[in-house]
């Protein structure tokens, strides 16, 4: 399956428009190495080598969330402006993320953790936008699934690594402040690859026919009923990404494997050869095989296996014996379920938006990571400091909610259907 998966890649591959594809496949891995490991280690340093309290710690990090509104606003608008474009916005987001590092890396106190978190909001905002509004201008319709595989392989393999490395680096030194300078080194990195080999306007379009007033594009595009669905079908998609990348290491830490020596180390390198690793090797044959449906069917695929993931995490308590094995098998189900959900929520924003409003609409899409990034930390922080039962059952509860995610995935489609009926009939 791999090997005819990458022979139907390669002609998009080597493709010249597929070179802007690649930039920003190694630009993803060093944005993710630096700033997805400082978000991976931020709650286990500091509840379990700080003493900070995880509710506190989880407002620290939901706050920063809130800043993301702020940023995905602020990186729609610089994304579709004239004057901006998607290059200046990715520097301003590496510029930002950099700035975080630091933060973190002078002072580990608690206002600091809140300070570093907003400025992490707006780099995210910023930078999300910007990269996927880059991916979407430079790859035909049929291609961007495979575009989007690609570059999240690459976010995938610079995650893992990072946590891989962090882990080591952590296991070998009592100080938490080299993770932070070199994560900031890499994010460094990623902001002198943005500068050399990005496109100022990939697309080649000067967006002319852009709404000069920024707050017109938004309300344009909040008015559309196709994403109006898909918000908050993505709130609990984020929500439940936030939950696994911020909550579930620390609940499989401190509740499933504390008896275990260096159990912070352990969960990292489950976290990074399970959730990350199989993710990575199967990203680009899931896309391969699941091109042949329509996007909003995948994500219904994607919803049913959150809600099995969620339920083996709550099964992992009931087998302490086996309790590697248990986080192995939750770790591999909610990685595929990752890999299915990252190429095809981006493709189907592709759909619903105008040429001309491409920042905007992925803006408001990924205003859902900011609210899920707020809601997820806080509600696991705080189970996470609760009893031993209400930390178990918040992973029930979590697998519960994904009926109300299928039903309203379904509406969509149908609200899709009856779209595409209506201008068939006009053609008519």
């Amino acid at each position: 399956m791999e090997n005819e998966s990458l022979i139907n890649y390669r002609p998009f591959l080597l493709q010249p428009s597929s070179y802007q594809v690649w930039v920003q496949a190694l630009g993803r891995s060093l944005y993710q190495a630096g700033y997805g490991t400082i978000q991976f280690f931020m709650p286990l340093i500091f509840v379990n080598k700080l003493g900070f309290s995880a509710t506190s710690v989880g407002i620290g990090i939901g706050c920063g969330s809130l800043a993301g509104v702020l940023g995905h606003f602020l990186g729609g608008y610089l994304a579709d402006s004239p004057n901006y474009g998607r290059k200046r916005t990715l520097l301003f987001s590496g510029v930002f993320s950099i700035l975080a590092a630091i933060v973190l890396a002078l002072n580990q106190s608690l206002p600091m953790l809140y300070l570093a978190n907003l400025i992490m909001g707006l780099s995210s905002g910023c930078y999300w936008t910007a990269a996927d509004a880059s991916i979407i201008d430079v790859t035909p319709i049929s291609q961007r699934q495979k575009a989007f595989a690609i570059v999240i392989l690459a976010d995938s393999l610079g995650n893992g690594l990072g946590i891989f490395s962090g882990g080591i680096l952590l296991s070998q030194v009592a100080q938490v402040q080299p993770l932070f300078l070199i994560c900031g080194l890499i994010l460094l990195m990623f902001l002198v690859l943005i500068q050399l080999a990005i496109h100022s306007q990939p697309s080649g379009k000067t967006h002319a026919d852009t709404p000069q007033d920024a707050l017109q594009g938004f309300v344009l595009a909040l008015k559309d009923r196709s994403l109006q669905l898909f918000v908050l079908i993505n709130v609990l998609f984020t929500t439940y990404i936030a939950l696994v990348n911020s909550t579930l290491p620390l609940y499989f830490t401190n509740f499933i494997s504390a008896s275990i020596p260096q159990a912070t180390v352990s969960v990292a390198n489950l976290f990074t050869w399970c959730y990350i690793g199989i993710g990575a090797v199967l990203q680009l044959p899931l896309v391969q095989v699941l091109t042949s449906l329509l996007n909003v069917q995948v994500l219904m695929i994607s919803m049913l296996l959150w809600g099995g993931g969620f339920f083996l995490v709550w099964v992992t308590h009931l087998i302490p014996s086996i309790s590697v094995m248990g986080m192995i098998a939750a770790f591999s189900v909610l990685s595929i379920t990752s890999a299915t959900y990252k190429p095809f929520a981006p493709a189907i924003i592709a759909e619903f938006a105008p040429e001309s409003l491409r920042g905007v609409y992925l803006a408001i899409s990924y205003q859902c990571w900011s609210i899920g990034y707020f809601v997820g930390p806080i509600l696991g922080g705080w189970a996470m400091d609760q009893s031993r039962a209400i930390a178990h059952y918040l992973w029930m509860a979590a697998a519960v909610s994904t009926l109300f995610g299928l039903v309203m995935l379904y509406i969509l489609w149908q609200h899709q259907d009856s779209n595409r009926t209506t201008k068939l009939s006009s053609l008519n």
